[in-house]
């Protein structure tokens, strides 16, 4: 076996190299210890660019040169070390084991060996590499593969998606050209489309893009190539179709390079059958999925439950699933472009519907849960927002096949108090009319469904529109015999015929409402309408009885365990005592109520808490801090977003006029820019008379601080946390430990007042 120095083996490459700067600082590090390190990620990620741009840069440590093997066409195992030997332009013509020959060839010479696609030939390459390295102690092997080759020594870099862009809305081109992902998008698109540059203009468009396509370096290369013929918002628009769009850029591109497709189809076929199955399946998912919904919803079809964890595991292993945040529990998903990839898959083997039903039914039991209304509450709540994607994606399914809408409105009818107090409101009305538009009228749900939206109408103060579905609830429900929706629908009726001015017959109805609750022995049902029939008291200025009202409700509350509610009531008797003059009394109960809404992740009860204490603060002739309370609660209504029941408003109004007639200009001013700057957290501090970090700065909700106050290194830190850089990665970057980065980051944080990684990069952003 003759011997050529193959310095010049690495293949060349037509286009720039656009980031990974800081995935190139930690191969480069890895290089200088480890004899193995595997590049790993899915189809289209980067890692091939990755190795060959690493090796390029590291040619002057391997005196005897590096050479590239290119193993995507290679078949069969048993022509390996022939194809790695040609690739190191070595000649073989000895008879000995392949090898034995080539370790004896390279066992005195520095050589850098990159690997490139080992998946399909992982054993091979595992037993050519461990023999290799054995014997040659100057050689280093970087590999690429969908997952890990499991040799002793082996260090694995896990190659991300590039960073994109989260909101763009109102960045400048500078600003999203500091993401990977834009600049590659921007550079391929230049390259044919001569002149093409990110612009005010195009700049929103273009992250949007690369925000749809995950980041993923192939899918962006090949949206860019058609800037050619498409402007981006046509890319945009036609990403629904990407695999049919992105068919490549030309003839002389790698074979499995030509389309995404391509790369899915290649990662696809090297899987056993039981896991292209789990990610068929899996593909149903939207967002994130943890262990439990996987076995529940992937089982069956050949795939026992018992596996589900070990098809998993397995899957993350080779790239196709990817580790998401999680709470308690580890979390998974799959990248838009390899879930869209195994829902093709699904649907073209006539199984998407049984396993969307599947999803479905999962995800109706977690909406089911009462856990509304007690101690769990909050936990609940994480568990709706952590999977809000597979909720939508549940009723979005139900939506758009005929035979499942009954069974969506099921799902979305559990979700009105999710729906409310978190933000949720117009998502919720909006869902609520699809399933009503499409639900037939004799479907048992429909009264439950006409209610639920009357609800969710009336709490955004839509109180005709609540009226009508309301009024069509009641009517429902009578001729279909359901006590409960007539219940529900009669209290939530009566609140809004209240709302518009028919008082008597309002409170009729509520009063119909207690009695129907209290006969079925709904204890939600009774204290929901003791606090309607309070807070119908408390509107008509009738304050006594809404305060006796507000007391029944909440030692009803105390006896079934209803914490929320109780939280409400106890709102409901500082108002009372504020409008009886009992100035003493009412501060108390509403800061008691605010610090549970916030244990509670209650925004609609902490933004009532907030406009209350704004009212007493005017009582107690603390103009400033009425005011910046009642900023806040005007920020906090925005957001849900909502507004104040007309009878409070007139509280709200005249708070406002009585505070700032007991200021000047520019107090007033300087008061309300401090409550409209504030977040949520930083509101209820303030109301609370807690301590809290240094209040926001305009523009960026953080903390003021000069530059000066951080040393030249935490400036560097902040400078690559806002570039979304790991702690790890930063280390490599700036050749320190990991955890000498986790302390400059929480430095940062307390000088700066901050609790985010997020913050820090709108610091660093503006100070730049």
């Amino acid at each position: 076996m003759g011997y050529v120095r193959p310095a010049d083996r690495l293949r060349g490459e037509l286009t720039e190299f656009v980031g990974r700067r800081a995935e190139l600082v930690l191969v480069r590090q890895a290089l200088g210890s480890a004899r193995l390190l595997t590049l790993i990620g899915p189809g289209g990620i980067g890692k091939t660019r990755l190795a060959i741009e690493a090796a390029s840069s590291a040619r002057r440590a391997f005196s005897d040169g590096m050479g590239l093997a290119e193993l995507s066409g290679l078949r069969d195992p048993a022509l390996l070390v022939p194809e790695v030997a040609r690739s190191l332009g070595l000649a073989d013509k000895s008879a000995r084991w392949a090898v034995a020959s080539l370790s004896d060839r390279l066992a005195s010479r520095r050589v850098l060996l990159v690997l490139d696609q080992c998946e399909h030939l992982a054993d091979a390459c595992a037993v050519m590499a461990d023999a290799l390295l054995r014997a040659c102690p100057g050689l280093r092997i970087v590999a690429t593969s969908r997952h890990v080759l499991r040799v002793a020594g082996e260090v694995t870099v896990v190659v991300p998606p590039m960073a994109v862009p989260t909101d763009c809305s109102s960045a400048a081109p500078e600003e999203l050209l500091c993401y990977e992902a834009v600049r590659l998008f921007a550079d391929r698109a230049a390259a044919v489309l001569p002149g093409f540059a990110v612009d005010m203009e195009n700049g929103a468009t273009v992250a949007a893009v690369c925000r749809a396509l995950d980041g993923i370096p192939l899918a962006i290369e090949l949206a860019a190539v058609r800037m050619r013929s498409l402007s981006p918002q046509q890319v945009l628009a036609r990403l629904d179709q990407r695999f049919q769009l992105l068919s490549g850029g030309g003839p002389a591109d790698q074979p499995h390079h030509r389309t995404l497709q391509a790369a899915l189809e290649w990662s696809y076929s090297l899987l056993t059958e039981a896991e292209q199955a789990m990610w068929r399946q899996m593909s149903v998912f939207a967002g994130s999925f943890d262990l439990d919904a996987a076995e529940a919803v992937c089982a069956g079809e050949g795939i026992a439950a018992r596996s589900v964890m070990d098809l998993v595991d397995g899957l993350v292993a080779k790239s196709i699933l990817s580790h998401a945040a999680g709470n308690a529990k580890a979390r998974y998903r799959l990248l838009g472009t390899i879930g869209e990839f195994g829902l093709q898959k699904l649907r073209a083997e006539g199984n998407e519907q049984p396993f969307r039903a599947r999803h479905r039914d999962w995800y109706t039991a977690l909406a089911a849960r009462r856990e509304a209304f007690g101690l769990r509450r909050a936990e609940w709540i994480t568990d709706l927002d952590t999977d809000h994607e597979n909720l939508r994606a549940a009723i979005e399914f139900c939506v758009s096949d005929l035979r499942e809408v009954a069974a969506g409105a099921a799902l979305a009818c559990h979700l009105w108090r999710y729906w409310e107090t978190h933000g949720h409101l117009t998502e919720g009305r909006r869902i609520m009319a699809a399933l009503l538009e499409r639900l037939d009228e004799t479907a048992e749900v429909r009264p439950q469904a006409l209610w639920v939206a009357g609800f969710l109408a009336l709490v955004q103060g839509d109180a005709a529109g609540a009226r009508a579905l309301l009024e069509a609830a009641l009517a429902a429900a009578r001729q279909a015999g359901d006590d409960q929706s007539v219940a529900y629908a009669s209290g939530f009726l009566g609140y809004a015929m209240h709302w518009l001015g028919e008082e008597d017959q309002g409170h009729a109805l509520a009063e119909n409402a207690l009695a129907l609750h209290q006969r079925s022995g709904d204890q939600v049902g009774v204290v929901l309408a003791q606090m309607q029939i309070g807070f119908i008291h408390l509107c008509a200025g009738e304050a006594p009885s809404a305060a006796d009202w507000f007391g029944e409700c909440a030692r009803t509350c105390q006896s079934s365990g209803n914490t929320w509610y109780h939280a409400y009531a106890r709102w409901g008797l500082g108002v009372a005592a504020l409008l009886m003059a009992d100035h003493g009394a009412a501060a108390g109960p509403v800061r008691a109520a605010l610090d549970s809404m916030r244990k509670l992740d209650d925004p609609m009860g902490v933004v009532l808490c907030l406009d209350a204490l704004a009212w007493i603060a005017v009582a107690h002739d603390q103009a400033p801090r009425a005011l910046t309370l009642r900023a806040a609660a005007d920020a906090a209504w925005a957001a849900i977003p909502a507004t104040p029941q007309p009878a409070l408003r007139k509280h709200h109004d005249a708070a406002l006029a009585a505070a700032r007639d007991a200021v000047t200009e520019s107090a007033f001013a300087a008061a309300v820019a401090k409550g409209a700057a504030m977040s949520r957290a930083q509101a209820i501090a303030y109301a609370l008379g807690e301590p809290a970090r240094p209040k926001a700065r305009s523009g960026t909700g953080l903390a003021p601080a000069h530059p000066g106050r951080l040393t030249h290194r935490e400036q560097d830190v902040a400078m690559l946390v806002a570039r979304g850089l790991s702690n790890g990665q930063i280390a490599g970057e700036l050749v320190i430990s990991a955890r000498t980065v986790e302390t400059h980051v929480q430095h940062i944080m307390d000088k700066l007042g901050v609790g985010t990684r997020a913050q820090i990069a709108a610091w660093s952003a503006a100070e730049r």
